[in-house]
């Protein structure tokens, strides 16, 4: 049953509303993917993404960065190159309305700072989170990030602390940042929620709809070369998009003519490891991008 719970987990994290039942025969038990996650797997499969012990043989001697996670297994660069014909063509998001939109009258659109920002979310109330929290996240990092990371919402740690991403997934998510030469202070890191749901269950979409005005305006204000989608919930609220995470990833979207590349959030990398492979691929192309290179 653990199993089978993991494995459903992992198909809602992929955007799956659907479960269809063949009456193919099932993987043998020595099956490598039979025994890491089986079908939950597959989606990796399908985009092209082969596993994390090919990748480490496909690793150039001239690469030294290597992520690190669950199970201690590590994640090095795949020998394939990053050309035009790897990356689809992604949505595009269209700029803010114009000046006389209804969208404009929420003065939470006319902050004209991150700590102004701040200071509005530590106050807000206009869902029923401003008042279950223990301290708001709005937020940290470089005002003049080159690269913004985007997540769902706090945990339990970042709601004792303001701070986003500082436990188990934060570490993780500080050492993709470091094998793409990027410092945690070079980057701008959030979250759609400014505000721990509780029991970390799933955001609804009337505190995303109360929220996500903050999280437009920081990237407004910032206006980043690049912005990194941690996970479904934060790719479908900046895409405006029910698509699943298996279908934005491997493109390069745009958001408000911003950059936007869709990856697995760390805290699902900690459950599954063997998402580490696609993960890569996601943050090559990001760096591609820092580095103006064709992509």
């Amino acid at each position: 049953m653990p199993d089978a719970r993991r494995y459903f987990r992992q198909l809602l994290e992929l955007g799956e509303t659907d479960l269809v039942l063949d009456a193919r025969p099932a993987a043998s038990e020595s099956s490598p993917r039979a025994t890491e996650g089986g079908p939950a797997d597959a989606p990796q499969a399908a985009e092209g993404g082969p596993s994390d012990a090919p990748r480490r043989a496909e690793a150039r001697p001239r690469q030294e960065h290597a992520l690190k996670g669950g199970g201690g297994q590590d994640l090095k660069p795949g020998g394939r190159s990053a050309g035009p014909a790897m990356y689809g063509p992604g949505i595009v998001v269209e700029g803010p309305p114009a000046r006389d939109d209804l969208f404009t009258h929420d003065p939470v659109a006319r902050l004209d700072s991150l700590e102004a920002l701040a200071q509005a979310a530590a106050a807000c109330t206009k869902c029923p989170l401003g008042h279950t929290r223990h301290t708001a996240v709005p937020g940290e990092g470089n005002p003049h990030a080159r690269l913004v990371c985007v997540g769902e919402a706090p945990g339990a740690t970042e709601d004792e602390t303001g701070r986003p991403f500082v436990g188990r997934a934060g570490k993780l998510l500080d050492d993709i940042l470091r094998a793409i030469a990027l410092p945690r202070e070079d980057v701008f890191i959030c979250n759609v929620l400014k505000c721990r749901p509780p029991e970390n269950r799933t955001p609804e979409p009337l505190e995303v709809a109360a929220c996500s005005p903050y999280l437009h305006r920081q990237l407004e204000l910032i206006r980043p070369k690049v912005i990194f989608a941690l996970g479904r919930p934060a790719a479908t609220t900046l895409l405006a998009t029910t698509a699943a995470l298996g279908e934005l990833r491997g493109k390069i979207h745009r958001y408000r003519g911003i950059p936007l590349v869709v990856t697995y959030h760390p805290a699902a990398l900690l459950r599954n490891p063997n998402w580490k492979g696609a993960t890569w691929d996601d943050v090559r192309i990001a760096r591609r991008i820092l580095d103006g290179e064709p992509v």
